[in-house]
């Protein structure tokens, strides 16, 4: 049949893990979402019909069928080895987004606390002139301190509307 792809056989612990993830109010809507595919698949629905019920993309529905066929094996031994908390994490694992590459961080998480800590700092302890912090007389002292060799000011704006979580 076209559209169909490979059929999804769910071993009875994996399909009421998954049911649980449906229902949820805890779990991430990725994993609900990708749960929701896989419990459709494992029905022999065309993906066009899933994709329809879900309302997303037909590459999405092959991509998540996909996915769990290439860790049938692995979900297997999980199947056998794991129960609780610990065998729902491995079922949100594969449900999980891959690790993607990019560039590396620019700036350490050491850098990023010493920023923070400077920002919280009153700039009369830095024998500044002024009383308040603006971008650009932080982002002086930050190189001055030799904290970072270069930081733009949007790039520190967005440290400190983080308040410092995000390192790339």
């Amino acid at each position: 049949m076209i559209g169909i792809g490979r059929k999804i056989t769910l071993t009875e612990k994996q399909r009421d893990v998954l049911s649980q993830i449906v229902t949820s109010r805890t779990h991430r809507l990725d994993h609900i979402d990708r749960a929701q595919i896989i419990l459709l698949s494992s029905t022999l629905k065309p993906n066009v019909q899933i994709s329809r019920e879900l309302s997303i993309s037909i590459s999405t529905v092959k991509k998540w069928r996909k996915r769990w066929l290439k860790n049938e094996g692995r979900l297997l031994l999980v199947d056998e080895k794991e129960k609780g908390i610990n065998y729902v994490r491995k079922i949100l694992e594969i449900l999980s987004d891959e690790q993607r590459s990019g560039a590396p961080c620019t700036f350490t998480a050491e850098q990023v606390c010493q920023i923070m800590s400077l920002a919280c700092e009153r700039p009369e302890d830095s024998e500044m002139p002024i009383s308040h912090w603006s971008l650009n007389s932080l982002k002086n002292e930050i190189i001055n301190r030799g904290i970072v060799e270069t930081i733009s000011r949007s790039r520190l704006a967005v440290f400190l509307k983080s308040r410092g979580y995000k390192t790339s």
